[in-house]
């Protein structure tokens, strides 16, 4: 009010310096009224109506001349109703008075806001004032938008989430909103003038303060982690950001936003200890790894030792047998020499697969690069197994397609051992029907396919993956029903993938038996994977 009211009276003098000259009576208006740029009306004392107005005043509010001076002063209050009007005549009435800044609408309705110096005069004796009015409305606009904007940033400041600090260039805090008494724990009468250092975890003081140096060598905003300890003895994590707030050109404080990451921290701590064990542990897998492996290769090397040194006296206890057969013997004799005969073939045939077995997964196996003649290595199966099928009283039978070459090349030792297995496992599960080997080109004859066709127990769906693995058979039975190890399927899948084939099995449609199946190129070739280079178009029976 008292800026307002020095501003007016500067521009009265003003006024009298251009020949407007004001007593305490004057008799009619000079041209100087009319012509000043200094907003001007005259009213009368009493009824406060709109006697005369300068031309810089109508401009001011828009209006015509005849239409103004029928108004009253009343007329222009944006709320004549108030109950401040009242109070506000009184003062208008008043010899010499400074009043404002108070709202006026002009004529298009909008809101001018003024201040007013008021002198009195008298003249024809009618008693008069004269009122300079000073516009303040884009004054007023600035100081609402200030106060809007100061108001907005408090209500950003208070409410923000993260901790907003004020401190000078000595660290000395200024301000602190309601997060920062949360996070540190300290009501702002207890923060504002102590030494921000005061806040922060000992080991990190010197930070602040490089902090606020590297600010002053002309760093325009610095960005830290900063551990800082409550009030109540709790450590937190701050991101903070800080800047310099300029005066003039020159820094007088230093702003900071402190984000909590508290229990990111925590999170990084916890996953850095779960990075620590997962790599004890690794390490921990991986020497469990070389134990095992070094186990599995004492285990490869005693098995095969082991089968090796086996195998040596079951040749002479068979050979002895074998002498002791060729005697003459009586029948019961006989009986016995032959029941000690099939035992000491079974128990060989166990150790050769223990054997074989042991070599190939010690990658040991080599396997001869020959000609071999399928049809003579198939009937020699045959004549081998016959004994047994016949003995079940099973149908024996096979057949080899005319398109088969004479000769592939491979390992005929190998081939032989491949077709046992299958045809021996085929009259071992099956007690009455028949047993079929077929041989034919595959792979637009590129390949042998050999299937062994019988009428047996079949294998079961659930087992039919596993049917392949080492020593498993169908269930717990089987086993005691038909003997062996379970390791033939093993060995004949390995020698078939061995020399570049595959090999699988599915239940006959007629639900009777199932067949086994495999096939081999008919060259010799370096394959790596016999998926790569089976044809598409021959995919495995199911």
């Amino acid at each position: 009010m008292e800026d307002t009211q020095d501003s007016l009276r500067a521009r009265i003098k003003e006024l009298e310096s251009t020949g407007l000259h004001l007593e305490n009576r004057i008799s009619g208006y000079e041209r100087a009224f009319f012509d000043n740029p200094v907003p001007a009306l005259v009213y009368d004392a009493e009824s406060l109506r709109i006697l005369e107005a300068n031309t810089t005043l109508l401009k001011l509010y828009g209006y015509e001349r005849h239409d103004f001076c029928s108004l009253t002063l009343r007329n222009l209050f944006a709320a004549p109703e108030d109950q401040s009007w009242f109070d506000l005549a009184s003062e208008l009435q008043k010899p010499v008075n400074a009043l404002g800044p108070f709202a006026h609408r002009n004529a298009a309705g909008e809101i001018v806001v003024v201040s007013m110096v008021v002198l009195a005069f008298e003249t024809g004796g009618q008693h008069g004032r004269l009122a300079l009015i000073q516009d303040e409305t884009t004054r007023h606009a600035t100081e609402e938008s200030l106060r809007a904007s100061e108001e907005r940033f408090r209500e950003v400041f208070e409410n923000a989430n993260d901790m907003i600090f004020l401190h000078d260039l000595k660290g000395k805090v200024i301000a602190i909103n309601r997060a920062g008494e949360y996070l540190t724990g300290y009501s702002r009468s207890e923060v504002i003038g102590k030494s921000f250092e005061q806040l922060v975890a000992p080991e990190a003081r010197d930070q602040t303060q490089d902090s606020i140096r590297a600010h002053l060598g002309g760093s325009a905003s610095q960005h830290y982690e900063l551990p800082i300890l409550s009030k109540f003895g709790n450590r937190r994590f701050l991101e903070v950001s800080t800047r310099v707030i300029y005066r003039r050109g020159h820094p007088v404080a230093i702003q900071g936003i402190g984000r909590d990451i508290t229990e990111r921290k925590q999170a990084q701590q916890r996953l850095l200890e779960s990075s620590r064990e997962l790599q004890q542990k690794n390490e921990e897998l991986l020497t469990a790894l070389r134990l095992a492996r070094e186990a599995t290769q004492l285990k490869e090397q005693f098995l095969a030792n082991t089968s090796h040194e086996l195998r040596t006296p079951m040749n002479g206890i068979m050979g002895m047998i074998t002498l002791l057969k060729s005697t003459e013997l009586s029948a019961d004799q006989r009986e016995y020499a032959d029941a000690v005969s099939q035992c000491a073939n079974d128990l060989l045939t166990i150790i050769n697969d223990i054997l074989d077995l042991s070599q190939i997964e010690a990658g040991r196996l080599s396997l001869c690069d020959e000609p071999v003649d399928i049809r003579e290595s198939l009937r020699a199966v045959v004549k081998l197994l016959r004994l047994r099928a016949d003995g079940k009283d099973l149908s024996f039978t096979h057949e080899i397609h005319p398109d088969i070459p004479v000769f592939m090349q491979g390992d005929s030792v190998r081939f032989r051992q491949i077709l046992t297995n299958l045809i021996a496992n085929a009259i071992k599960f099956t007690t009455q029907g028949r047993v079929h080997v077929k041989m034919q080109p595959a792979g637009h004859g590129e390949f042998l396919r050999c299937e062994v066709i019988d009428s047996g127990i079949g294998v079961a769906e659930e087992v039919r993956d596993r049917i392949f693995e080492a020593f498993f058979q169908g269930d717990g039975t089987t086993r005691r029903r038909y003997g062996g190890t379970g390791l033939g399927l093993t060995i004949s899948k390995q020698l078939v993938e061995l020399m570049a084939g595959r090999i699988g099995m599915y239940n006959n449609p007629s639900g009777a038996g199932a067949t086994f199946w495999f096939e081999l190129p008919l060259t010799n070739r370096a394959i790596p994977n016999a998926a790569d280079v089976l044809p598409a178009s021959l995919p495995a029976p199911v």
